[in-house]
């Protein structure tokens, strides 16, 4: 997968600062050498991480990793990527599961998209009105 110079950087930052060598090769272990229970990360990290934010959710609301995981998805949709870009990123065999699933945001991004080349075509529309104008303008002038 592709990284950008930016997250290479603090990934490099961080390894260089905080990484201990361990036999299974993980990249972040807790203080036993073991790697973080997800349950945990949730309780400890995202939650408190919300409360200090002021992000409160429904009762019954599940907040987990694997939100993390639909956020990506959709701000990857909602910023224009193309779907067999976001497929190969999420690791799905298949585009359906994305247009399935995200259906709403590739709906949005279409008109979006749609409203931009509308306003392209306006653009160059008035353009060559502009410009038909000057020429006649400029063919009266002459003759």
């Amino acid at each position: 997968m592709c990284m950008s110079d930016l997250l290479t950087k603090h990934l490099h930052d961080w390894l260089t600062k905080h990484y201990k060598p361990n036999a299974d090769g993980y990249l972040f272990i807790n203080s036993k050498g073991k790697p973080f229970k997800s349950e945990n990360v949730v309780r400890s990290g995202v939650h408190r991480a919300m409360a200090k934010l002021g992000i409160e959710t429904p009762k019954g609301t599940h907040v987990g990793i694997h939100c993390f995981r639909h956020g990506v998805t959709s701000e990857l949709l909602e910023s224009g990527t193309p779907i067999h870009v976001v497929t190969r990123f999420m690791r799905h065999a298949d585009s359906n599961v994305i247009l399935e699933h995200y259906a709403h945001i590739v709906g949005d991004a279409e008109r979006v998209a749609s409203e931009k080349f509308s306003q392209r075509i306006g653009q160059n529309i008035t353009q060559l009105e502009s410009d038909s104008e000057l020429e006649s303008t400029s063919s009266v002038k002459t003759a």
